[in-house]
């Protein structure tokens, strides 16, 4: 079994380095954007038994996030950090295996879930890198195995490190809706342009806020 565990940063605090081509109305509901589609895509899995979600301030049971999810609140938590935040909620599971995975890759599928799942057989670890080789967007890890997660800069390298020394074996999966993330404005341009289809939500919001890098690079969406 497989459980999918996301942490959702406070929104107000999420995706600052946006704030150079967005206003903060356009960079919040970019985020509950892509938190949906990235929810409602895990929750239509038919091999992720449930979602965990914990959350920063500004989400809430009645907000837009999907029915179906198990939220619970940062707050309620003595959590500090990310990884903290994923780990608590491995107490919270009782899967064997445990997809931990980041709420901004709009363009994330089910081909691309199946993949992970697939490549996992065998007890293995899967790592998703992101667009850059550099990152890590997913980790799956089986729940008897010692690898810590290692999410921050150069994540993926140092996930490969951690795991050759703790003895799991892990696999690559290359992804483009798990490479396509969104941190800087040239990944909102990334997207945009690219070959894998953007969630619904997250189109809706790129028409409802008519972004356009390519034609401007300093066009503002207010």
């Amino acid at each position: 079994s497989v459980d999918a565990i996301v942490a959702l940063k406070a929104r107000s605090q999420s995706k600052m380095r946006l704030t150079s081509m967005l206003g903060d109305t356009a960079r919040e509901a970019l985020v509950e954007a892509m938190a949906v589609d990235v929810l409602s895509c895990l929750l239509t899995h038919p091999e992720i038994e449930a979602v965990h979600v914990i959350s920063g301030a500004g989400w809430s049971d009645g907000g837009p996030l999907p029915r179906g999810i198990t939220l619970w609140q940062e707050s309620d938590w003595p959590v500090n950090g990310l990884i903290q935040a994923y780990e608590l909620m491995t107490e919270k599971s009782a899967a064997e295996g445990l997809l931990f995975i980041h709420a901004d890759l709009p363009c994330l599928d089910q081909e691309g879930l199946s993949a992970v799942i697939e490549a996992s057989a065998e007890r293995h670890a899967v790592l998703c890198p992101d667009h850059a080789d550099v990152g890590t967007n997913a980790v799956l890890r089986w729940r008897d195995q010692p690898l810590p997660l290692c999410f921050g800069n150069d994540s993926l390298r140092r996930h490969q490190h951690a795991a050759d020394v703790a003895g799991v074996p892990w696999r690559i999966v290359r992804q483009p809706g798990l490479s396509l993330d969104i941190d800087l404005p040239a990944d909102l341009d990334r997207v945009r342009r690219g070959d894998a289809p953007i969630g619904e939500r997250t189109s809706a919001w790129f028409h409802g806020y008519q972004v356009d890098l390519t034609a401007d690079a300093t066009q503002h969406a207010l």
